[in-house]
């Protein structure tokens, strides 16, 4: 396989006077302004909007530096961009402009600390581009390279001057690596047998190790591999993570932590279940593994929670409680169907808390309506079709969501109609494994068409804040172990003029910030009797 690199290097500096000038259009109109709400110990809001066309939707991204401000990625036309810079009290601090090939998009971005790199592609072209941004001082390199065509790109990082593109080439796991300034592509770690897709990478930076993780599925077996790669692509480790012999492991991520310790995580389910391709979720697994070995693999039944039935009725919970003990008593588990998206695990004093949003898939096939929290849906497989599945980690969905290429891909005349999230489970786990306490936040009917995480989080001392943005108003809700600080509260996302009415709230997300901030952020449609009506991109900073 023939791979060239063509690199270009630029370097773009300019003086704030004409960072202000070039955003002179974009930010006309701009509002600012505080205001104090009442939820929760609210404290203040600062808002700007930036006005938009009808069709605008999804051209900017936010990208959070936590206490150093946030940028704002814009596609400004079929060949420019623009990176606009905003300190932690949203004002303006550096624009920078740019050029892309025609019809490139946006497909993901890393920040390793110091600086954000941003990737863009065009899913039939075989030339990609990575934007170096110094978010500090407002410095931009490009660096243009030849790939291999129709690669499904899901996870993008760079770590050291190596940037790595991991993904699906026909079906097929592929992981690259390319030096950015000695201009060196490789192909790096195959072999795999049966069908897999690459998980997660990490880094060993103290073996200088790139850490990459398999999801497998061969035969009715599930199970997950870690592979420990040099920079000159040799694999140097191989471990198997394997569940017993009734088990199979669905999903799986590595988290390398400050001391050391590397855990897997994911979901799992009853091999049984398996032998037709589609994932029978029945709960959530937690495993230490160091270079050689598996220190310890523990499966949690989802039967096991406390609250994880807490978002069904009353009635519902006392249904499945008898069916659970009805099982339990002959020795057995309830058997059950979940999707699951696993978050980032948090290590805090003795304990790994871990955040998974539970959701399914819904078809619409003339006005029939395909799905269920419950028995899930029967077209659902994370081994997919056509595009290699989907991404249960939600890190980027922008490639293995198939439905985002093409709308009305489905089966026969079913037509995918997004993703509904039932719940979110929050639980602590000790370091051996076992599960100390959980918890659990209902969504109020919430569904997206891009799999992603919703719910975020702030822990302060013994509590949990989770929160999440849904059509213009924030949802939350306070835990403290297995109890309720406070229970779900509704918080308006409160506008920029008085007498704003707002017609129409989409792809809105809320994260938590810096401090006691977090920052919210989306498209609405705004009506005002003074005004008239506007269609703005708005950011939202909140204090709790």
């Amino acid at each position: 396989m023939n791979h060239k690199i063509i690199a270009s290097l630029f370097f773009e500096t300019q003086s704030r006077l004409k960072f202000m000038t070039g955003l002179k259009v974009i930010l006309l109109g701009l509002a600012t302004f505080f205001l104090a709400t009442e939820a929760i110990q609210a404290q203040s809001v600062k808002r700007i909007e930036i006005p938009v066309g009808g069709g605008d939707d999804n051209k900017l991204q936010v990208i959070s530096l936590g206490d150093e401000g946030l940028v704002v990625l814009s596609k400004t036309s079929k060949k420019t961009f623009s990176i606009t810079k905003f300190d932690t009290d949203l004002q303006l601090g550096w624009s920078l402009n740019g050029d892309l090939e025609e019809n490139q998009n946006f497909v993901d971005y890393y920040r390793d600390g110091r600086d954000v790199y941003l990737l863009f592609s065009k899913y039939n072209s075989d030339l990609y581009q990575i934007i170096k941004v110094s978010t500090g001082i407002g410095i931009m390199q490009k660096f243009f390279f030849e790939n291999i065509t129709r690669f499904e790109v899901s996870e993008f990082k760079v770590h050291n001057d190596f940037a790595y593109l991991a993904g699906m080439v026909k079906d097929e796991p592929v992981l690259m690596s390319v030096n950015l300034y000695k201009l060196q592509p490789r192909i790096l770690a195959g072999g795999l047998k049966g069908t897999a897709s690459i998980s997660s990478l990490d880094f060993d930076d103290e073996n200088n190790l790139l850490v990459v993780s398999y999801s497998v599925k061969k035969g009715r077996s599930s199970y997950m591999v870690v592979k420990r790669i040099n920079q000159n692509g040799k694999i140097v480790e191989h471990l198997s993570v394997e569940p017993e012999e009734d088990y199979g492991l669905l999903t799986g991520k590595l988290f390398s932590l400050n001391d050391g310790t590397q855990l897997m995580i994911g979901n799992y389910g009853f091999r049984g279940y398996q032998s037709n391709g589609v994932p029978m979720s029945q709960g959530l697994y937690i495993s230490k593994v160091d270079e050689d070995n598996t220190e310890y693999l523990k499966l949690h039944s989802f039967t096991e929670f406390r609250n994880f039935f807490k978002f069904m009725s009353q009635k519902q919970q006392d249904r499945i409680e008898r069916q659970i003990n009805k099982k339990r008593d002959k020795g057995s588990d309830l058997r059950l169907n979940y999707r699951v998206l696993v978050h980032d695990i948090i290590q805090k004093d003795d304990q790994y808390i871990l955040v998974a949003e539970v959701f399914y898939p819904e078809f619409r096939n003339n006005n029939t309506f395909y799905g269920s929290p419950m028995y899930g849906n029967p077209f659902w497989s994370p081994y997919g079709y056509g595009m290699g599945g989907y991404r249960y980690f939600g890190m980027n969905s922008w490639a293995w969501n198939p439905w985002l290429w093409s709308g009305n891909r489905g089966f026969n005349n079913q037509q995918f109609d997004g993703f509904k999230y039932t719940h979110a489970v929050v639980a602590g786990f000790d370091k051996k494994g076992n599960l100390v306490w959980d918890n659990s936040f209902s969504f109020d009917n919430l569904k997206t068409y891009e799999l992603k995480e919703k719910v975020k989080i702030k822990t302060d001392n013994n509590e949990i804040t989770l929160v999440y943005s849904n059509k213009g108003k924030l949802s939350t809700k306070i835990v403290r172990g297995n109890d309720v600080v406070e229970g779900n509260k509704i918080i308006e996302i409160d506008t920029a003029r008085e007498g704003d009415k707002v017609r129409d709230t989409s792809t809105d997300d809320i994260e938590y910030w810096h401090q006691n901030y977090y920052l919210a952020w989306g498209y609405q449609k705004i009506s005002n009797k003074n005004d008239g009506s506007r269609r703005v991109f708005y950011l939202n900073k909140i204090a709790f």
